[in-house]
């Protein structure tokens, strides 16, 4: 074997064991992928597991050994579908392969952006960035990913869920009468318009009330220019469930 590909695979045997052995912290090391189709999938499928540092401290490698990395993701759990593993190793080998394209001709990204004049679909950002936990019908998965559909906290204040959206949620939690103590990553890196328009689908999805009105982009930067931590969001989220 080329030494060089010895290497590689060597870097990404060690950065698989080591992405493994660390919670979802990408939220606090706010890293951010460089854009193109499938970035979204990416942030959605590999940060509720892991640390994307170590997806970005992996670039260069072959398409072949992408392909490897994500199969061995499978064997410790992960589900997905065709299309998505796709775009993923599209995105993987495009982007953070041997020859990504030069970074002039990226779109301008970052938290919060989005192409000017884009439309957000709920029903869309919903399906690609929080389906694969929460479910395509919102049902999540039993002491896992707590339900959405008829979640109460989704009609106590459009607030919450934005914050949630915007900078993760760490603690335990009581929903829908079980007890759940994961981590949500933060999704900062979606657009103001993307966060506001799931936000008001979940809100309204599934014979949910909508609550208390629902939230605009200018209403999400305003959220986003005064950042917390995940641990801030569970303690907000407390504060609300003790007034109700």
């Amino acid at each position: 074997m080329n030494r060089a590909i010895a290497l590689r695979d060597c870097a990404a045997r060690v950065a698989i064991a080591a992405a493994l052995a660390w919670p979802a912290v990408a939220q606090a090391a706010g890293i951010t992928l460089p854009p193109g189709p499938g970035a979204n999938l990416v942030y959605a499928r590999c940060q509720t597991c892991h640390d994307l540092q170590y997806v970005v401290d992996a670039k260069g490698l072959l398409p072949a050994q992408w392909k490897s990395t994500l199969a061995g993701m499978k064997d410790y759990g992960l589900t997905i579908s065709a299309d998505d593993e796709a775009a993923i190793l599209a995105y993987l080998t495009t982007y953070l392969g041997p020859n990504p394209p030069p970074a002039t001709t990226l779109a301008p990204a970052g938290p919060g952006a989005q192409a000017p004049g884009a439309a957000a679909n709920g029903r869309h950002v919903f399906e690609e960035n929080c389906s694969a936990c929460h479910g395509p019908e919102g049902a999540g998965q039993a002491g896992i990913y707590p339900a959405l559909a008829g979640n109460a906290d989704l009609a106590k204040d459009a607030g919450l869920p934005a914050r949630v959206v915007l900078f993760g949620l760490a603690g335990p939690i009581e929903a829908g009468g079980a007890s759940y103590s994961g981590t949500m990553p933060s999704f900062g890196h979606l657009g103001d318009a993307e966060i506001a328009a799931v936000v008001n689908y979940v809100r309204s999805a599934w014979g949910n009330a909508g609550g208390a009105g629902s939230i605009d982009a200018k209403a999400v930067a305003a959220l986003r220019a005064h950042p917390l931590s995940s641990a801030d969001v569970h303690a907000y989220r407390a504060a609300l469930v003790s007034a109700n």
